[in-house]
């Protein structure tokens, strides 16, 4: 018998206690310092000596239940991971679709870190038709209420006006809204589209103060992006009922300006505004510039001094070690497991004109990754090759993955196509859970306790009862990991 491969535990909290998890099994407990010293001491250990079998006989079958202790070697540890990955992935239904819709490929900004920059922005737009058969396909693949995204390209381009009322009442006939990821540089031109029942958010990217901004996303008419797209925000936020969440991609190189830039956002009212949203993302492919989750970490204790109401915007994966342990840490259940971030390996539909379709918006005008071609009639040619690609991007298929304890904590990390300058496509995710997660896992547990919650429970499975547990939620989207 040894102690599982899978096993997680962390520094002592400050009332002494360890927390304790398992990655195969998603459950956790608090232990005392006497059991970490064994777990922590034999954690590598192909066995554990007789002697200290008999030393944790009280609580051995509690552990084996659990999963921190296990009868399986390494490598059959390994293959019951890989099934509990295909088992997991198969309980995910593949005909409940999350829409993205390309309406052009063109756009009137050159961005320096764009992925779409290779493909050149061709002048390809979806017509009507197109739309028509979208809409046949996806009728019966997403529920009534949820959003459609609008991706590009510049959706929201002046010139697309016609097609996107056009895509708006059709989501209206299947009792659907819109979410646009837009530079909003044309925004004027949509107010009246924008709203609760229309294009109901927005995601705009703003990158720092005005020349920080203007010479990383450059209009093609030289205008003053950042002018332009402050004014549209303030119109909106005044004058309609949309909610807007600003994207800050972040790297070394425009991280010491973020706090003249959210200065800005409050001295113009935008920052306190109840429909406005703020959320830094780490740009990638920039290699040696990444900025990454230390870096992330100091950027977010600079934020929190001055604007602690947005701290949670700058906590990078903090915030989703927050989101995914708060039924643990505050209701003691059990850890939701996950085979990945998003489902570009399962379920994402991305729409483009010309009848391509891709697993994943940050493939959007490449021909390596059409996973099938939708025609006017409705009807798909999915492509089997491509698909199996995407496919085999679950954390199930990653030898590496599957190994890594973290394994349905992460799920994998993104699973986009790798880009130029960027050694591996996880490599921010791979950071975080080996030099972070666990100590913010202590950090979080501890603002629990620091509430005046006695203590956490252990998260409860089937058949066992459980103590308490700790957390804190704070709702992050990770679907759109990309650079827009």
């Amino acid at each position: 018998m040894r102690f599982s491969s899978y096993n997680i535990f962390t520094a002592p909290l400050s009332n002494g206690e360890h927390i304790l998890l398992n990655g195969l099994t998603g459950l956790m407990d608090m232990i005392d310092e006497e059991a970490y010293e064994v777990v922590s001491s034999y954690a590598k250990e192909e066995s554990i000596p007789l002697e200290i079998m008999d030393k944790i006989e009280v609580i051995r079958d509690h552990f084996l239940e659990r999963g921190y202790l296990t009868e399986l070697t390494p490598e059959e540890e390994v293959a019951k991971a890989e099934s509990i990955a295909f088992e997991l992935s198969s309980k995910r239904d593949p005909d409940q679709w999350s829409v993205v819709l390309v309406p052009n490929l063109g756009c009137n900004y050159r961005c320096t870190y764009c992925f779409e920059k290779e493909g050149g922005y061709p002048s390809k737009v979806m017509t009507k038709e197109e739309v028509d058969a979208v809409f046949k396909i996806i009728k019966d693949k997403i529920g009534p209420g949820e959003n459609i995204t609008l991706y590009g390209g510049e959706p929201l381009a002046k010139e697309n006006r016609e097609l996107i009322e056009y895509i708006l009442k059709k989501c209206e006939e299947i009792d659907n809204t819109c979410f646009a990821v837009t530079n909003a540089h044309d925004l004027e031109h949509y107010m009246d589209l924008l709203g609760r029942k229309k294009i109901s958010s927005v995601q705009i990217t703003v990158d720092g103060p005005r020349e920080i901004h203007n010479s990383r996303r450059i209009a093609l008419d030289r205008e003053s992006s950042y002018d332009k797209i402050m004014k549209n925000i303030e119109t909106a936020l005044k004058e309609t009922d949309v909610s807007v969440y600003m994207r800050i991609n972040v790297d070394l190189r425009n991280s010491p300006y973020i706090l003249d830039l959210l200065d800005d956002l409050d001295n113009r009212g935008i920052l306190n505004n109840p429909s406005f949203g703020v959320l830094a993302n780490n740009v990638v492919g920039v290699g040696e510039l990444t900025l990454v989750n230390e870096g992330f970490q100091k950027l977010s204790d600079i934020v929190q001094k001055r604007y602690p109401k947005i701290d949670y915007a700058f906590s990078g994966r903090a915030s989703d070690t927050e989101e995914r342990f708060f039924p643990a840490v505050n209701l003691g259940q059990k850890i939701p497991l996950r085979v990945s971030v998003c489902g570009a390996d399962n379920n994402l539909r991305v729409f483009a004109p010309e009848g391509a379709i891709y697993p994943c918006w940050s493939c959007v005008g490449g021909s390596d990754d059409v996973i099938g071609f939708y025609d006017e009639s409705g009807s798909i040619r999915w492509n089997p090759e491509t698909n199996e690609k995407w496919t085999r991007k679950m954390v199930g298929y990653k030898t590496k993955c599957i190994r890594c304890r973290f394994a349905f904590i992460c799920g994998g990390g993104c699973i986009r196509p790798a880009l130029p300058n960027e050694e591996s496509a996880n490599i921010y995710d791979c950071d975080y859970y080996n030099n972070q997660f666990e100590d913010q896992l202590v950090k979080y547990t501890d603002s629990f306790l620091a509430a005046g919650n006695d203590s956490c429970r252990s998260t409860e499975s089937k058949g066992s009862v459980g103590n308490e547990t700790r957390a804190d939620y704070q709702q992050k989207s990770r679907g759109d990991e990309h650079e827009k």
